[in-house]
């Protein structure tokens, strides 16, 4: 996962940055889909916002016919960037049709993944579309921590696959999330994300929601853990300048949604189902794809931030940030 607008925080990239830096209301389509294509997954990381893994498919995801009706909205309304994440992306099994589909249409397409299963065929094969990157989850610079957090994972292969997207030309992004077991391994991560070939290194606090909650005690760096984490990685940022993008997000979960609240960013979050959050550290639903046009949709969004709901659960998380806690029990604005 975004990659995901918020995840306390994915650091914002750089089409989130316009995003958030450009008036909504001025704008007739988001500038940017981030789609959790499918829940399914093949590992169960303790850190799932989604909560995702084996057998965690929702029972009413979209079907081919909403799939491909939604990307030609989104192909209509020429929204410039689109990424597909999940779950596990590569699960869908449309995947390979979808990605064809956003590619000759001319939309820049960033695919999130755990690289697992990533082999040169299919590789060459996201090549050949013509993706913008493909972005790698590597919570870990070691098989030790990695195999600890991404549960039924294997870091080896996720090496691999990252190796198998460098020889094949893809652009490549690194994702990684800091808990107080692998928080002091960030500098070797940043080394090895270059050593891969990557262009890219995201990274931020870890949010409390999804299977975090349940694995809290296990995962929380404590805040001297987190100073001397963003101090490596300004001297990483400084290090690799011209060399590898570095970003990272100190910003806390609520700073940042307070800010969201005064500057909506362009984007929309769209879950496997068809429902259209504000931004998935919310639990505030705007639209339903089944049902709304994403043009009826966007509209929507537009006036749902000014909900005073919205603000009000966002206050109420400077007293009790339990309430991340219940992202799913989603709210119809």
């Amino acid at each position: 996962m975004i990659g995901q607008a918020i995840a306390p925080a994915p650091p914002r990239t750089a089409v989130d940055a316009t995003a958030a830096a450009t008036r909504s209301e001025n704008l007739g389509a988001p500038l940017y889909i981030a789609w959790q294509v499918t829940n399914e997954c093949n590992l169960a990381c303790l850190h799932c916002i989604e909560e995702s893994g084996p057998g965690k498919a929702f029972h009413d995801e979209l079907d081919d016919t909403q799939v491909f009706s939604f990307l030609e909205q989104v192909m209509e309304r020429q929204v410039p960037y689109l990424s597909f994440s999940g779950g596990e992306p590569t699960l869908h099994p449309k995947f390979f049709e979808m990605v064809q589909y956003v590619c000759t249409r001319n939309a820049q397409l960033k695919i999130e993944t755990n690289g697992h299963g990533m082999s040169r065929e299919k590789a060459e094969l996201l090549k050949r579309l013509g993706v913008k990157a493909v972005q790698v989850s590597l919570d870990g610079a070691s098989r030790e921590t990695f195999n600890r957090m991404r549960v039924r994972g294997d870091f080896d292969q996720a090496i691999e696959g990252i190796r198998n997207l460098h020889a094949a030309g893809v652009p490549i992004e690194i994702n990684y999330s800091p808990t107080m077991f692998n928080v002091h391994e960030i500098g070797q991560a940043v080394d090895l994300a270059y050593q891969l070939g990557a262009y890219s290194f995201y990274t931020g606090r870890t949010m409390y929601t999804g299977n975090a909650v349940k694995t809290w005690h296990r995962l929380a760096p404590a805040e001297a853990q987190y100073a001397t984490f963003f101090k490596v990685l300004h001297e990483k940022s400084s290090e690799y300048r011209g060399r590898m993008r570095v970003y990272f997000h100190e910003m806390g979960l609520l700073e940042e949604l307070r800010y969201r609240l005064q500057q909506p960013a362009a984007l929309l979050i769209v879950l496997p189902n068809g429902l259209v959050k504000l931004v998935n550290a919310l639990p505030f639903v705007c639209g339903d794809l089944r049902r709304q046009s994403l043009g009826e949709i966007w509209a929507n969004f537009l006036s749902a931030w000014r909900d005073p709901k919205v603000a009000r659960f966002i206050e109420e998380l400077g007293s009790d940030s339990r309430k991340t806690s219940t992202l799913h029990r989603w709210i119809y604005l």
